[in-house]
């Protein structure tokens, strides 16, 4: 094939590949753009680099504004500097009610104003368009699904054991002191306060069930809050900690995550972003893991919104383009596709095909849609940051602590919330 037979079908692949994530033609200039996220665990890397192509070859360089660690806590404080100064990204990664907090301050751009969303109520599942739209616009770009409620479980070591998934708290117990006193560590949890809390939410689930977790947690219902079921919730909760070991303290999720698929913990409560990592190893669902809804919380689905807003810093036509171009990428049909196959989620468009996504993923959106959906209050889902960091820091006290009670626990919790739900 000559030279020039080459470059013609490397253009002709370049345009189709555009074609697939825009349907449009290629931008003529190049530029950057700036996006805020905290995705900087090794498969978080990798899907991210999915976003950084399919921008690319629409000519646009995504410029990288990465900050590590706290679940978002750290990107959040560093986005309000550069906002305060003036100066914010292009595009940032905000969910939940906090899209509603930074579209109080007039610094974000209405989508319905850079791309046409009309037929948005029809690809999208009600929940996504709920999270992302203030005041009948939509203020934020949904990009996946994630479960949060799983409970994985170690193939290898499930089978060398004989041992059934647990479905009951009971049955997960007597797994977890079975193998205590075979020697095995049973669970692995990280050492930082939201990973606690990630841990009470499934909880919490199980033992409120849908509708009085989401009074305790979304309505801030003080009677719930106060009630005998979230006394035993605690109770249920701090009976977890006797498997928590020494080497956990001050460790984030990627690091529970190695432990885990290492085959040094026989199971994990953690979200679905933790088979990014386990894809990148050459890992596979059902055969190195497996994933069930953590005990007694079948049939309700605890998820998470990964999704993005724009700053309104348009001052020219090329910038506004740009808007347009990430707009369109981000909620196209082929990008949902690829990214959430590296990410561990499931697309936040309903009608993606599931084609190369494993097990895990495809019960995820079968569940999605006949389970009972609650807002997930550790990942921002049910209260604004600042609320839901406050309620963390207490249920990680409590967990940790030698000697509060699980009634002390309630009645801080309800003092807590009255505070941050005063006007």
């Amino acid at each position: 094939m000559s030279a020039t037979s080459i470059k013609t079908s490397t253009l002709k692949a370049a345009l189709l590949l555009s074609a697939a994530y825009l349907g449009s033609s290629v931008p003529a200039l190049a530029s950057p753009f700036e996006v805020l996220h905290w995705w900087t665990e090794q498969g978080e890397l990798e899907s991210k680099k999915t976003l950084a192509n399919a921008l690319k070859i629409n000519n646009i360089d995504l410029e990288d504004f990465a900050i590590v660690g706290g679940g978002g806590d750290g990107a959040l404080h560093v986005l309000q500097m550069r906002a305060l100064s003036g100066n914010p990204p292009e595009a940032a990664q905000i969910k939940g009610p906090d899209i509603t907090e930074w579209d109080k301050l007039s610094m974000l751009v209405n989508i319905n104003d850079v791309i046409d969303t009309a037929s948005w109520r029809a690809i999208f599942p009600q929940e996504v368009l709920d999270d992302i739209t203030v005041n009948q616009k939509y203020m934020g770009i949904p990009i996946n699904i994630h479960r949060v409620n799983w409970l994985w479980l170690n193939t290898k070591i499930f089978k060398q054991y004989n041992l059934q998934a647990p479905e009951t708290w009971e049955q997960f117990f007597s797994i977890a002191d079975y193998l205590t006193a075979q020697g095995v560590n049973p669970i692995v949890l990280g050492g930082t306060s939201w990973q606690d809390a990630l841990l009470f939410e499934s909880v919490a689930i199980s033992q409120l069930a849908p509708e009085k977790y989401i009074q305790a947690f979304v309505d801030f219902d003080n009677q719930v809050i106060n009630s005998e079921e979230m006394v035993n919730t605690f109770k249920l909760f701090k009976k977890l900690h006797r498997y928590v070991r020494t080497e956990q303290q001050g460790q984030d999720w990627p690091w529970a995550s190695q432990v885990f698929i290492n085959d040094q913990a026989a199971m994990l409560f953690m979200g679905d972003w933790v088979k990014g990592s386990w894809t990148v190893a050459g890992k596979t669902a059902l055969k190195d893991y497996m994933c069930v809804p953590a005990p007694e919380t079948q049939g309700v689905y605890s998820y998470n919104i990964d999704s993005f807003v724009v700053f309104k810093k348009v001052t020219t036509e090329a910038q506004l383009s740009n808007q347009k171009t990430f707009a369109k990428t981000l909620t196209s049909a082929a990008f949902q596709h690829d990214f959430n196959l590296l990410k561990g989620s499931i697309p936040a468009r309903s009608d993606v095909s599931l084609a190369g996504f494993d097990q895990c993923s495809v019960r995820s959106a079968t569940d999605f849609k006949q389970d009972s959906k609650v807002p997930s209050f550790t990942q921002n889902m049910a209260t604004n940051s600042y609320q839901q960091r406050e309620i963390i820091q207490l249920i990680s006290h409590y967990f940790n602590s030698e000697t509060m009670r699980a009634e002390e626990a309630v009645q801080q919790l309800s003092v807590l919330i009255k505070a941050l739900t005063s006007k």
